[in-house]
């Protein structure tokens, strides 16, 4: 997941407090974009409703999770971590923070930087086909899994 780890009442309290929320990123469901042990992110508080591409923090369960909007529902969101395959329902309340900007090594990359705009609508729009391409590699898979065992039991 695109979780931040850290007190999680310490996110929660730098938000309110400080503005902003800083931490390295942890997980793999915000690849390509966001890989953890090389980027930190910068949260800030939610204060008006997302839109589509936005990064939302939003809270599962005891987690904080950071996936990115794909589209506005009435009371909520539809949304999906860059990596990941199925999307997730999240009601508004459950959103606390959207990232602002983040840090590749020392680069500062802002959400409203140009290049990155174009990579996270490329990124939504290639879903159906990288979807496509990942079921097909796990069919591949159990296939070559199913052959290998039933080669190994003749």
């Amino acid at each position: 997941m695109g979780e931040i780890v850290c007190g999680k009442r310490n996110i929660e309290t730098a938000l309110e407090t400080l503005g902003e929320y800083v931490a390295p990123i942890v997980g793999v469901s915000m690849l390509p974009i966001l890989k953890e042990g090389r980027d930190t992110v910068v949260i800030k508080p939610k204060t008006e409703r997302l839109k589509p591409l936005d990064v939302a923090l939003y809270k599962r369960g005891d987690d904080f999770v950071l996936h990115r909007v794909l589209e506005t529902t009435e009371n909520g969101y539809v949304i999906r971590g860059d990596n990941c395959y199925e999307n997730e329902i999240v009601e508004e309340d459950r959103v606390i923070g959207v990232l602002s900007e983040f840090y590749r090594k020392d680069k500062r990359i802002p959400v409203t930087d140009e290049k990155y705009l174009r990579y996270a609508e490329k990124r939504v729009k290639t879903y159906k086909y990288r979807l496509r391409r990942f079921h097909t590699v796990q069919r591949i898979k159990s296939w070559l899994k199913k052959f290998k065992i039933t080669k190994q039991g003749k």
